[in-house]
């Protein structure tokens, strides 16, 4: 009994000492497997990490307007290689002619002097006139104001080829005894010193607001194109009166564009410059009128704030070459790419309208389209209300 106790003793003890080993062994093992997936889980996360940063910046790139460029890009390449091959073209077809044409005959004798001064002096003459022909007297204006005979009219920017309405020019008008009405050419002068134009100038402003105020409350909302120039722009304390009063309302600030003329836009000084970027700061936009060329920086011109330009329907039709070194269907996607858009003016008929479109103009404006036509009476304050009524 004795020797059996012992044997089963030791058996026990050895059997215990056996599976302790193994257990040591087992728990070795897993920590050691454990330390391995916790390491290949970080080198996991890692890869997560730059996964997910090439993702996010895979989806900041914006392919669509990246596309959009390099298709630009290579149509504007192709119509410079177009037009180089003409002119190529050109210049050896002149060439080929001038090989085969004959001698040339002798030149005549230069014509005596007493023939030309006559001629020249005539043209003198009618530039002396067009130069000294008087200006619009500023009375006009005056009066207009002091009897409140100042009438607004509203001329739409369409959208090709449906013709929605982009937004209206507010058109200043003087009401005549008689129901003959004066546009602006008839009663603006070309210089201002008694303040009178920046008067006028502040009341468009306002009373553009107000239109595009109630044009929201009746939920049509719609944008306007107001004309200034640099008289307002050196009225300081009118352009602060105006810029709370826009601010004061964000529906129309992203309504209101200030239109002015391309030449007097380019000879602005610093001080109006800085005046009308105040504008632009508050979310006002700005359209150039009357652009004498379309060789343009255009993206200093949208750093500006500058969101439209406007050109001549029949002159970039006849005479595309004034304006731009690009061919006439490639000139809207080129302005296009800077977010400044193309609105041809002073359309007159039809044929017009559908060569606009064979050159993708995206918006158009003139008499055919619709001439400038009353505000609304739902539109107006209760005192223009009681002037229309009155005249």
């Amino acid at each position: 009994m004795d020797a059996i106790l012992v044997t089963g003793l030791f058996a026990l003890t050895c059997f215990v000492v056996i599976e302790g080993l193994f257990r040591r062994r087992t728990e070795k093992y897993l920590a050691q497997r454990v330390s391995e997936i916790a390491q290949q889980l970080g080198v996991v996360a890692r890869t997560n990490e730059i996964m997910s940063d090439q993702v996010n910046y895979l989806s900041n790139i914006n392919v669509n307007n990246r596309l959009e460029d390099v298709e630009a890009d290579i149509s504007v390449l192709g119509t410079v290689v177009r037009e180089l091959a003409e002119a190529v073209a050109e210049v050896e077809e002149a060439q080929a002619t001038q090989a085969m044409a004959p001698p040339p005959a002798p030149e005549p004798a230069p014509a005596a002097p007493s023939n030309v001064a006559p001629i020249k002096s005539s043209f003198s003459a009618e530039e002396n006139a067009d130069e000294d022909e008087e200006d619009v007297p500023i009375s006009i204006l005056q009066d207009a104001l002091a009897e409140g005979r100042m009438r607004q009219y509203l001329q739409p920017i369409v959208t090709l080829p449906h013709r929605r309405a982009l937004g209206y020019d507010l058109v200043p008008k003087i009401s005549q005894p008689g129901g003959k009405l004066l546009n602006a050419s008839e009663f603006l002068p070309q210089t201002d010193l008694t303040g009178t134009i920046s008067e006028l100038e502040q009341m468009l402003v306002r009373q553009a607001a107000n239109i595009i105020h109630r044009s929201n409350i009746t939920g049509e909302p719609t944008s306007l194109f107001v004309p200034i120039s640099y008289c307002l722009l050196n009225d300081t304390d009118a352009c602060e009166r105006l810029i709370e009063l826009v601010r004061s309302n964000r529906a129309v600030t992203a309504s209101l564009f200030l239109m002015m003329d391309e030449e007097r836009y380019a000879g602005l000084n610093e001080n109006q410059r800085a005046m009308l970027a105040q504008f632009v700061r508050i979310g006002v936009g700005i359209c150039l009128n009357k652009v004498r060329s379309l060789r343009l920086n255009f993206q200093d011109l949208y750093a500006r704030g500058i969101k439209y330009v406007k050109a001549d329907t029949q002159r970039f039709i006849e005479s595309p070459q004034s304006y731009s070194d690009l061919h006439n269907a490639d000139v809207a996607d080129f302005v296009k790419r800077y977010d400044v858009g193309l609105i041809m003016d002073n359309v007159v008929q039809e044929e017009q309208i559908l060569m606009l479109l064979d050159d993708k103009i995206p918006f158009a404006q003139g008499e055919h389209i619709a001439p400038p036509s009353p505000v609304r009476p739902d539109l107006l304050g209760e005192q223009q209300k009681v002037q229309s009524s009155a005249y």
